[in-house]
């Protein structure tokens, strides 16, 4: 019984796929018979209507994917409509998104250190300078907070982000990132001593004053000895892990001013301007910090805006560089490398000075004894980039 059942259905299923061809041979003759109809109306068409067959005999396509063919064909035309309105072909669209940031960065850094930051800095207690220090450094991240926000709010997500490690591929830029500003740094502070070589304490007389004054309080002895051996223990093993003490600060930066920002000025403006813009934007991020004498310290002719416009210049000097390993590897983390090692290295220097240095000479690369070596090199690479300027599918293609 189950055996006469099995063939019944086999019979059954056969049945069905014989119907299935007899009603695909008959739309297919229809189809043909409305051809000849129409063919008699064209003249000399015996071949063109030969082909037709074959193709309808070849490949018989039913009205459902014709359907679909023609939907298919509608989302492709519509499709690079929609990623011009929120991509970065959209001039537009890519201005506001300039704007946006700027204003979001700038705002909620300035706001916080305006109405918070600076009043605790300058209360004189102890414990809330503390606190406004560590929101400094907090602050560092605004900048790739601010780029995030837009970045999900205008639609545009994490296209050309920089997050690549392609080391292998930029093992030079990669190094250099690493190592580089902090052979800058150092070359930079043997410059300014050559020069002051009177200013050059090796036992950091002024760092153990200061730092037994401020330990006095607690009870504590000071062995000097000891301390200074500590420093320059810790300033050699520095040498090869600034790069990342600080790289969390730093990426906030770099994500925000050459990760964010660069890109949509180099396709509004060219290289070198944007360049320039975007680095002349990260020195005045500080405005408010430096006019109070967090940077550069106070009281010189022109405070603040020579100061300022001090922590500007040294902004687009260092921008340079840093653009040029963003621009160079379309990796974020070279440039990220290169900031950390300068933000940690920076204070290092001016502890083997007798009067703790000056921010506008040396030896730290903000001045412009100790800051001709970074000068020199964000020359050479400009030079590069006009020379060698960025190719077409270059433009921020590694930046994905």
């Amino acid at each position: 019984m189950a055996q006469f059942e099995e063939k019944s259905e086999a019979a059954v299923h056969q049945e069905i796929q014989m119907r299935r061809e007899n009603t695909n041979d008959l739309q297919i003759t229809e189809t043909l018979q409305k051809e000849e109809l129409s063919e008699e109306n064209e003249p000399n068409s015996d071949a063109f209507a030969i082909t037709k067959r074959f193709k309808h005999n070849q490949n018989p396509i039913s009205s459902q994917q014709q359907v679909l063919g023609k939907k298919s064909q509608q989302r492709e035309q519509e499709s690079p409509k929609k990623r011009e309105l929120i991509g970065v072909t959209d001039k537009k669209v890519e201005t506001k998104r300039i704007l946006y940031f700027l204003v979001l960065c700038f705002g909620v850094a300035w706001i916080s250190e305006i109405f918070a930051i600076i009043p605790m800095y300058q209360s004189g207690e102890a414990e809330l300078i503390k606190e406004a220090v560590r929101m400094i450094s907090q602050m560092m991240v605004t900048p790739a907070l601010a780029a995030l926000v837009i970045r999900l709010a205008t639609r545009e997500g994490l296209v050309k982000s920089g997050f690549q490690f392609n080391f292998s591929e930029h093992k030079f830029l990669f190094l250099f990132g690493w190592f580089g500003t902090t052979i800058l740094i150092f070359a930079g502070a043997a410059v300014y001593f050559l020069i002051f070589p009177k200013n050059f304490d090796s036992n950091m007389t002024n760092f153990i004053a200061s730092y037994s004054q401020s330990t006095a309080n607690a009870g504590t002895q000071v062995d000097a000895v000891s301390i200074v051996a500590a420093y320059k223990t810790d300033l050699i093993i520095k040498f090869f892990t600034a790069a990342v003490i600080d790289c969390i600060n730093s990426f906030g930066e770099e994500w925000g001013f050459r990760a964010y920002l660069l890109p949509k000025l180099y396709r509004k403006f060219g290289t070198i301007p944007a360049i320039l813009l975007s680095g002349f934007a990260s020195g005045l991020w500080y405005a408010p910090l430096v006019a109070i004498g967090y940077y550069y310290g106070e009281g010189n002719v022109g405070f603040p805006a020579v100061n300022i416009m001090a922590m500007c210049i040294f902004g687009m000097v260092t921008g340079v560089i840093y653009s040029f390993l963003s621009l160079r590897t379309g990796s974020i983390f070279p440039a990220v490398f290169a900031h950390s090692a300068v933000n940690v290295l920076m204070p290092q220097v001016a502890l083997f000075t007798f009067d703790g240095g000056n921010f506008f000479v040396g030896p730290s690369p903000t001045g412009i004894l100790s800051g001709l070596p970074f000068i020199v090199v964000a020359v050479i690479c400009l030079v590069h980039l006009q020379k060698y300027p960025l190719k077409e599918n270059e433009e921020r293609n590694p930046k994905r």
